[in-house]
């Protein structure tokens, strides 16, 4: 596999493999879309055809141009309203997908928070993903924007996030350097992966 961890606690691959919802969310930059962009060119075979939304303008083409084979059972689509991510992932729901990449899942929330529908129509977003996750054994790949505090970063709608995801993963920066840290389920010691973005992807420390 093009993404192999060396840790002695945990791998974050094994606990991508076998969560059925996984979220990583963090500070603009940190390397949220580059992480699951790497983790849909390793997981998306002919066996298991992938959806990849982005919300967010923010998909690199031409990382994904570059290497067209690695991404040959993988559908690349972009929607910028919440509406329009609802009527995706409903008719995602009848379609023979085996994941779905979320990039990001609550960028379209915040965008409309001031309004009153809004969180119904998260809440049922997530709801209905999770429900097509246990009944259709869709897996979930997602990530989440961030407000970033003097003290904390705490992603929009992370209630309903904590909530409805499995795996929880914060990405950040340390001492210069990229991570990834495991939030949910919660362990004694943190389980905490390094890592760097090249031309093909994301290369584990």
């Amino acid at each position: 596999m093009g993404i192999g961890i060396r840790s002695r606690q945990l791998r974050i691959y094994e606990l991508v493999l076998k969560s059925p919802t996984c979220l990583f969310y963090g500070v603009a930059g940190a390397g949220k879309t580059n992480i699951l962009l790497t983790l849909t060119r390793d997981l998306c075979k002919k066996d298991r055809p992938c959806l990849y939304v982005s919300t967010e303008e923010t998909l690199h083409y031409e990382k994904v141009g570059k290497q067209v084979e690695d991404y040959a059972y993988t559908l690349f689509t972009e929607v910028y309203s919440l509406d329009k991510l609802l009527e995706l992932v409903f008719h995602t729901s009848y379609m023979n997908f085996q994941t779905l990449v979320v990039d990001s899942i609550n960028s379209l929330y915040r965008a409309v928070a001031y309004e009153e529908s809004s969180l119904a129509k998260f809440t049922f977003l997530m709801g209905f993903l999770r429900n097509m996750s246990e009944l259709k054994g869709l897996k979930i790949l997602a990530s989440a924007q961030v407000r970033a505090g003097e003290e904390d970063v705490e992603a929009s709608g992370m209630s309903l996030l904590d909530y409805y995801f499995d795996t929880i993963f914060q990405v950040g920066f340390e001492e210069n350097k990229r991570f990834v840290k495991l939030v949910k389920p919660r362990y004694k010691a943190t389980p905490i992966n390094y890592f760097e973005i090249n031309e093909k992807g994301v290369v584990w420390m």
